[in-house]
C-alpha cells in the first residue's frame, strides 16, 4: 500500500533527484550524479540515515572492520571514473592475483588467475569505500548530503503530475523528480513504490571475521574458497598476515562458532578448511581414473599443485565476530514513476561469490548512462520511457548472476553421492580447460 503524506504546516524543499541511502551504493550513485556533465545544473540530494564517515580510520597500522567486498575489475574501473580509486588504493586494498575453489566432499578443484599481473579482484573493507565516496562528494556543488536523516514517510506517485515526495523524522519535507532508492534490503523506497518483490530466506547466516593466517613463502595473494556441507567458507586477502573471513553456516552453527573460545574457534575453522572426514572415495576414484584419460589435464589427480594448500589460520581478533542472515531478493521492476531501485533495495544475493555489491555498482553505472540521455534530450528524468532502459539492462545483468549463485548455493549444500559426482565432475573437467576458462574470467572482468 502506498504511504501518503498529509502537509500540514511544513516548508518544502524541492531537489531534482533525492537519493535515499548513504552506503556504498548511495554514496557511488550521488559521485556519479555529482561528476556526471550533464546533471552540473540539476541539485542532488543525498539523505545518509548515519553519521559522516571518517577517511583517516582506514589508514594503515589501524584495525580493520569485519565487513569486506570482493571488487571486481569492472567495479574498480567505475571507482577510477569517480576519481576515489587512488583514494582506496593508497588506504588498504589488497589484490588478490588468483581465486582458488575447493571442495570438502571430494577432490575437485578450479583455480582462476588473470593473464599478465591483472588482478582477479581487490578486497576491500565496505566502510572504507563508504568514507572515500563521501569525501569525494565534497567536490560536487549540485550534490547536498543530509547526514542522520531518517525518512519517516514516502509517496511515489503514479503520474508524472505530482512530484515524488519525502517527510523526514525531523518534519522537513522534500519533493523531487526523481526518487533513487539505496536504502538497502529493507528499503522504504522500494515498499513505498508497490512494485512486486521475491524473496526467500537461506536458513543460512554469514559468519564474519578478521583473521591472523600464516602467509605462504611470506605472501597472502589468493582468495580461498572451499564448500562444506552446510556453506562456503571462504578465506579473503587484507594483509600479508591478515585475511577476512566469510562462512556462510546454519543460523545455529553460526551462533555456537561465535560463542567459542578464540582456540576452539580456530580449531574448527582449520578443519573446515583442511578436513578429508568429508571425502567420498568412489567419487575421487572415478575422477583419478577420467583424469588419467583426459589430455587436457597436465596435473596428478589428488595431488594438489604449488600454492593450492590454503594458509593457516592462526588466531581471530578480539570482537570481529559477527553474523547475518542470508537471503535472496529481487524486485519483479526497479523502477516506477518517479521511482529508481539500485542495490541492495532492488536485489539481494547469497555472499559465495562475493557480487552482490559489484551488481550494485554496475546498476549505478547503468542508471547514470540512461539519466544522462534524459537530460540531454529535454525529458523529465522521473518518466517511465527512460527508466524503462535501466530497468530492463540491469535487471537483464543481474539475474544470470543471482540464479546462477543461487543454484551453485544448492549444488554444494548437499552431501548426497550423486549431486557430489555430478559437480565434481563439473569441477574438474571445467578446469581443465584453460583456454575456456581464461576466456570466461576475462569476459566476467570485463562485463559491464
Amino acid at each position: 500500500m502506498r504511504h501518503f503524506i498529509q502537509l500540514r504546516n511544513a516548508s518544502t524543499h524541492y531537489y531534482d533527484t533525492v537519493i535515499v541511502g548513504g552506503g556504498m551504493v548511495g554514496n557511488a550513485m550521488a559521485c556519479s550524479l555529482g561528476s556526471n556533465q550533464s546533471f552540473n545544473s540539476k541539485s542532488v540530494l543525498l539523505l545518509d540515515a548515519g553519521n559522516s564517515p571518517n577517511l583517516s580510520n582506514f589508514s594503515k597500522g589501524k584495525e580493520y572492520s569485519n565487513r569486506v567486498v570482493a571488487t571486481s575489475p569492472t567495479s574498480i574501473d567505475i571507482f577510477k571514473k569517480l576519481g576515489v580509486w587512488e583514494t582506496i588504493e593508497n588506504q588498504r586494498a589488497k589484490k588478490v592475483n588468483r581465486l582458488f575453489v575447493f571442495d570438502s566432499c571430494s577432490s575437485s578443484e578450479i583455480e582462476f588467475e588473470r593473464e599478465s599481473n591483472d588482478e582477479v579482484a581487490y578486497i576491500i573493507e565496505n566502510d572504507l569505500i563508504v568514507a572515500a565516496l563521501f569525501e569525494k562528494l565534497q567536490n560536487f556543488k549540485n550534490v547536498q548530503i543530509r547526514s542522520n536523516a531518517k525518512v519517516a514517510e514516502c509517496r511515489i506517485p503514479n503520474s508524472l503530475e505530482n512530484m515524488a515526495t519525502l517527510k523526514l523524522e525531523n518534519g522537513d519535507v522534500i519533493e523531487t523528480s526523481l526518487l533513487i532508492g539505496a536504502d538497502g534490503v529493507n528499503s522504504k523506497v522500494r515498499q513505498s513504490s508497490d512494485v512486486n518483490y521475491t524473496s526467500f530466506n537461506y536458513n543460512q547466516h554469514g559468519l564474519v571475521a578478521i583473521l591472523e593466517i600464516e602467509p605462504i613463502d611470506g605472501k597472502n595473494e589468493t582468495a580461498w574458497q572451499r564448500f562444506t556441507k552446510l556453506g562456503p567458507v571462504a578465506l579473503l586477502p587484507l594483509s600479508d598476515n591478515l585475511s577476512g573471513l566469510t562462512w556462510s553456516t546454519s543460523p545455529e552453527e553460526a551462533q555456537r562458532l561465535k560463542n567459542l573460545p578464540t582456540d576452539q574457534f580456530v580449531d574448527e575453522l582449520n578443519k573446515a578448511l583442511f578436513s578429508q572426514e568429508d571425502q567420498i572415495a568412489p567419487i575421487n576414484q572415478i575422477l583419478f581414473a577420467l583424469n588419467r584419460l583426459n589430455p587436457l589435464r597436465k596435473d596428478t589427480f589428488g595431488r594438489k599443485s604449488d600454492g593450492a594448500i590454503p594458509p593457516q589460520v592462526i588466531s581471530v581478533q578480539d570482537k570481529t565476530r559477527a553474523s547475518f542472515p542470508l537471503a535472496f531478493g529481487n524486485a519483479h521492476s526497479y523502477i516506477s514513476t518517479r521511482c529508481a531501485l539500485i542495490g541492495d533495495a532492488a536485489h539481494r544475493m547469497h555472499p559465495l561469490a562475493g557480487q552482490g555489491v559489484n551488481l550494485g555498482w554496475s546498476d549505478v553505472q547503468i542508471l547514470d548512462e540512461v539519466l544522462t540521455n534524459a537530460v540531454r534530450e529535454g525529458a523529465d528524468i522521473g518518466g517511465i520511457t527512460y527508466l524503462k532502459d535501466y530497468d530492463s539492462k540491469a535487471q537483464k545483468h543481474n539475474l544470470p548472476v543471482m540464479v546462477s549463485v543461487d543454484i551453485l548455493n544448492r549444488l554444494y549444500r548437499t552431501d548426497a553421492p550423486a549431486i557430489v559426482a555430478i559437480r565434481s565432475l563439473g569441477l574438474d573437467t571445467f578446469n581443465a580447460l584453460g583456454p575456456v576458462k581464461n576466456f570466461l574470467i576475462n569476459y566476467l572482468s570485463a562485463h559491464r
